[in-house]
């Protein structure tokens, strides 16, 4: 695989079902991904992995997605975020964006809306 940084993906998500299906739709499609099921995790993961896009659960054991955007602004800053959650306020949609997430994924969503806005945020990177 080409070692492309705009290719790696941090998945933070605690459902390991959900985390194997995302991380095979993107391999197929030249993604290197890397699963965290914590926000500590993805912590670590985001200073050793350096991802490019990060897919990022609102809900997680350790707190909620919103925090790491508030927690994380200057880590992120060059990162392209795609907020997944089951919860489609709007007030968290408004308050995600607000904090620099690039595109909201509602859950459930089809693998092709996952691979156009992957393909959308790697673009605009």
């Amino acid at each position: 695989m080409e070692n492309n940084p705009h290719k790696k993906v941090l998945l933070v998500d605690d459902e390991e079902d959900f985390c194997e299906i995302v991380c095979r739709i993107l391999y197929k499609e030249g993604y290197e991904v890397v699963c965290a099921p914590s926000l500590k995790i993805a912590t670590e993961e985001l200073t050793h992995y350096n991802p490019h896009i990060i897919l990022l659960d609102h809900n997680l054991p350790d707190g909620f997605g919103i925090s790491f955007l508030e927690n994380n602004k200057e880590a992120l800053n060059d990162k392209q975020v795609i907020f997944i959650t089951a919860n489609s306020s709007r007030a968290l949609i408004e308050k995600a964006i607000s904090l620099g997430a690039f595109h909201f994924l509602s859950k459930p969503f089809s693998s092709s809306t996952l691979s156009r806005a992957v393909s959308q945020a790697e673009q605009s990177g």
